[in-house]
């Protein structure tokens, strides 16, 4: 049972005024200010990503910035339910009772901030049952290895709620970390100093802890223990109570030991001696937690994509670096450098019949082929596609920038892609 001890131990700046200076962190992330400008409107907010990716360290930087402001420290009030357990019920009534000594509703501003807030049974009712009855209550929530956090708030907070998808750190936000200076108007200048700081960046995903980690075992296990290993064994396990916990870490390890493997639920289904059923729904758990996601064949009409023949890629390279030794080899770089560019470009589609090419960008009818070469760049498949579709424009992701110049075509480095995605339009 929860007493007043225990909340003083979440809430330091109650006795001390401020945060502590281990939780704020030396860098704020982008979302930071955007998050900020919605403070002063009623719309519950909610921090959604992967676990490790800087959701607590941001909640606490706004709870700074309200106490920089001015805010009563007793009128913010903050709760994780990552290590503990608590009643809904229970936490208010202490708050109120303990801290503020009088009613929420009779404060004239509370912020009311939950941590891992998926944890909670049915926490989208609850939520908005404060939200409805306490119009002085500025609700803020974070939530970890679930997007199905963000259709549930959508469904039954509809009209209250915005959501923020908190991603581990990009290219240029790790540079930015690292403090190393470019200039993304003439990014060939900088190739030789930013390479070695991508492949860095590769092998560390973005992921704030361990940007000036050198080790590759220490990077491996924290990526295993920290983050894959927690989410499966405890957050999936836990949120879809689930049984067949090795089967999902199978799964998971198959897609990063061979990103950008079409699925053939049939064949997994004999090979591992599991019901269709139980696949399919084992990778959905997978796509759920943010660790796996699908791109689909698009036919030939470009109107409709194939629900056969999906692959799937998982959503960071890092991943890929815990399970292989090999993470530095020609042919699983290749792979690497298409999960690099399905993450950024966001990709939805790729295509498969009579040739294959990487990703197809879609807007409305008109499409355009992105194939990904990190070896020695070929242009074969780009020019089969925009010939026999009439194309105007196709895309190459290499490693290097390449002298050479090929009509409709733009060589793009991957490092230079991570920096800038705009540079495909």
């Amino acid at each position: 049972m929860l007493d007043i001890e225990a909340l003083t131990l979440y809430n330091p700046w109650w006795a001390q005024k401020k945060v502590p200076k281990i939780f704020l962190k030396e860098h704020k992330r982008p979302q930071f200010d955007l998050i900020k400008k919605h403070l002063t409107k009623k719309f519950i907010l909610l921090l959604y990503g992967l676990r490790q990716v800087g959701k607590t360290t941001l909640l606490y930087q706004l709870i700074q910035y309200l106490l920089d402001k001015g805010t009563n420290p007793l009128t913010i009030f903050y709760f994780s339910f990552d290590e503990k357990t608590a009643d809904f019920k229970e936490l208010l009534k202490i708050y109120q009772e303990k801290i503020l000594k009088k009613k929420l509703i009779n404060v004239n501003k509370v912020y009311v901030i939950f941590d891992e807030i998926q944890k909670i049974d049915d926490w989208q009712t609850k939520i908005k049952i404060l939200y409805d009855t306490h119009p002085n209550i500025k609700i803020l929530l974070s939530g970890s290895a679930s997007v199905s956090l963000q259709k549930q708030s959508r469904e039954s907070l509809a009209g209250r709620i915005i959501d923020f998808f908190i991603k581990p750190l990009s290219f240029k936000e790790f540079l930015d970390w690292k403090k190393i200076n470019f200039d993304l108007k003439r990014p060939e200048v900088y190739q030789s100093v930013i390479m070695p700081e991508f492949m860095d960046y590769l092998r560390k995903g973005g992921f704030p802890a361990i940007i000036k980690e050198k080790e590759d075992e220490f990077i491996r296990n924290y990526l295993k223990n920290t983050v894959l290993e927690r989410i499966i064994y405890r957050d999936l396990a836990a949120e879809f109570k689930l049984k067949d916990i090795e089967l999902l870490r199978l799964l998971l390890e198959m897609i990063i030991k061979d990103p950008g493997m079409i699925i053939n639920i049939d064949r997994l289904a004999r090979d591992l001696n599991r019901t269709k059923i139980t696949i399919a729904s084992y990778l959905e758990y997978l796509k759920y937690a943010l660790l796996i996601k699908e791109v689909r064949n698009l036919r030939a009409g470009f109107l409709v994509s194939s629900r056969k023949g999906k692959k799937i890629y998982p959503t960071n390279p890092a991943f890929c670096f815990a399970y292989r030794n090999d993470f530095y080899k020609d042919s699983i770089l290749q792979k690497i450098a298409e999960v690099v560019t399905a993450d950024v470009l966001e990709a939805v589609y790729y295509y498969r019949n009579s040739m294959e090419v990487d990703f197809v960008l879609k807007n409305k009818d008109t499409v355009a082929p992105v194939e990904v070469k990190y070896g020695k760049p070929d242009c074969r498949q780009i020019k089969d596609f925009l010939k026999k579709f009439s194309c105007k424009k196709g895309y190459l992701v290499s490693k290097e920038k390449s002298s050479s110049k090929i009509k409709n075509i733009k060589i793009i480095p991957l490092w230079q892609l991570s920096l800038n995605p705009l540079s495909i339009s």
